[in-house]
């Protein structure tokens, strides 16, 4: 294992002892009961922090195709791994890894014989850890909404070709209003500084989600999101997406999404699905 990823992992295991080592029986038995609010499957990530002496774990499984001029990719990314961990009242430490990514290319190439000669090249790898932050800054009053804030770097632990090589720093601002007891929205402000061959460039981000609880266990969202720009000299890239959720017990949830890019610089099409469990 690579001793970048052996650090954090003990760093992890170490915050999350002290936490546990606090945190009484009472107080777990009163959070569990509690329905788990996920970070999972939209773009979007909520204001909500996991109460100190929890762990939650979400994971899941993308499908990415895009089409480009004379190039076709097809990607599979998985498990798509976040650990949150209750640290104190409005702060969780965030473990995160994308995980493993599977991808081929066609190139269409000239004719030949009236045929249209066709390339496939493939790529597989582990892509960059993550760690960081949540905290909650303020509770809805009145008009004014739920803020929050995640701050996360990634450690170059990829494999060759996947990743970045070096220390990327991010910074997001996180805010949600409840319209009803059964309809909310909420929205995302990135920064980061993303490497991209040796040099960084400064990105942005931005979405803005509305969330429909269709019954006591399950719910819906339709969302935008966007990155200005998408890589270092390209353009922004435009994407919607919805999705469905289903709340199995106030402890675990499955999840289910689908998108679509809305300008070339984005991907064409993409569908995933996931879990999330609170321990």
């Amino acid at each position: 294992m690579n001793p970048k990823m052996i650090s954090l992992l003990t760093v992890l295991f170490c915050c999350a002892f002290t936490v546990f080592a606090h945190a009484t029986e009472a107080e777990v038995d009163g959070r569990m009961s509690e329905p788990l609010v996920t970070d999972r499957p939209d773009f979007t990530e909520s204001t909500e922090t996991i109460p100190p002496g929890h762990f939650q774990l979400e994971s899941g499984y993308t499908f990415t195709y895009d089409r480009e001029s004379k190039e076709r990719l097809r990607e599979h990314a998985a498990p798509e791994l976040l650990l949150r961990v209750g640290m104190a009242d409005n702060l969780e430490l965030r473990f995160g890894w994308d995980g493993y990514a599977w991808s081929d290319t066609q190139f269409e190439g000239e004719t030949r014989g009236g045929r249209a000669v066709t390339r496939e090249a493939s790529f597989q790898g582990a892509q960059d850890l993550s760690l960081g932050f949540k905290y909650k800054m303020a509770e809805q009053d009145g008009w004014v909404p739920h803020f929050g804030v995640i701050g996360a770097i990634t450690v170059p632990s990829g494999s060759d070709g996947v990743s970045s090589g070096d220390v990327d720093p991010e910074l997001v601002w996180l805010w949600a209003y409840d319209l009803s007891d059964n309809l909310s929205v909420a929205g995302n402000f990135g920064v980061g500084l993303p490497s991209n061959d040796g040099g960084r460039f400064f990105q942005g981000s931005a979405s803005l989600s509305a969330v429909l609880a269709l019954s006591e266990k399950v719910g819906a969202y339709i969302e935008y999101f966007g990155f200005y720009p998408n890589a270092e000299q390209s353009d922004a890239a435009h994407s919607v997406n919805g999705g469905i959720t289903f709340l199995v017990n106030n402890n675990f949830q499955l999840d289910w999404r689908i998108g679509a890019g809305l300008n070339e610089e984005a991907d064409d099409f993409f569908t995933g699905f996931g879990f999330a469990w609170r321990f």
